[in-house]
């Protein structure tokens, strides 16, 4: 599994009509079960993108994960509380997104449930999605050990072939040059670094205007680019989160 995945939580900002939205991140054509090619960039992380489970046996007990992707902890609550099954001897679970975290052993002894289910998740690379593990007992203990493995065991189990995808964030930037003249250089240097352009304007004092879309880790190289191109000329900003 890749080493791309890891935590997110998605800011909000301001578009320039005044709209709130959600920062944007561009989405990788690689798989969860596969190896995350060279060239991805170190702040992409990686997604669960539907609901998968496994289940485990020990001694009679069976040992039913279940994961979902999941948005915020609200929802993650919901989610424990819809997968829950009433009638086993205990729902355990844990949730991780971005560096928010929690875990439930329900009634099992101390460290032996909720922290391996953490430690399933946060060894599997993926974020922002939640965990539950049903024990349905099967009249043997056990043990400490035998708990941590079974219930780690489950959840791993589950993630360990589930869809997912790679995402990089993204940012909004401007770019304003005094003319129109300069459009080829900025179409150019945007193609290079694989921005997207959310508009475009023409000022009466003869500027011109654009904001685009970058990913945040060309963004720098993106500006330098623009300078080179312009001979300074054009000026580029990237606005704030």
């Amino acid at each position: 599994l890749s080493c791309a995945r890891c935590a997110l939580a998605l800011p909000r900002r301001l578009d320039r009509a005044g709209r709130a939205r959600v920062s944007a991140w561009r989405r990788l054509s690689v798989s969860a079960s596969a190896d995350a090619p060279g060239d991805v960039p170190a702040d992409a992380r990686m997604y669960l993108t539907e609901e998968v489970r496994a289940t485990v046996e020990v001694k009679k007990s069976k040992f039913v994960a279940v994961a979902s992707p999941v948005s915020d902890p609200s929802s993650a609550m919901r989610f424990v509380e819809e997968v829950g099954d009433p009638s086993a001897s205990h729902n355990c679970f844990a949730y991780k997104i971005g560096d928010a975290y929690r875990f439930s052993d329900d009634g099992e002894p101390g460290g032996t449930a909720g922290r391996p289910i953490l430690a399933a998740i946060e060894g599997s690379g993926f974020d922002a999605l939640a965990v539950v593990v049903t024990r349905y007992y099967g009249g043997t203990q056990l043990g400490t050990g035998g708990l941590i493995r079974a219930y780690g065991g489950a959840a791993a189990k589950a993630l360990e072939d589930a869809p997912g995808i790679l995402k990089t964030p993204m940012v909004d930037a401007i770019i304003t040059a005094p003319s129109p003249d300069f459009l080829g250089a900025i179409y150019r240097a945007m193609e290079e670094w694989r921005a997207e352009k959310e508009d475009e304007e023409f000022p009466e004092d003869g500027s011109v205007f654009v904001q685009i879309l970058v990913e945040k880790a060309n963004a720098l190289a993106l500006g330098e680019t623009l300078r080179d191109l312009t001979n300074g000329k054009a000026a580029f900003r990237v606005l704030d989160d």
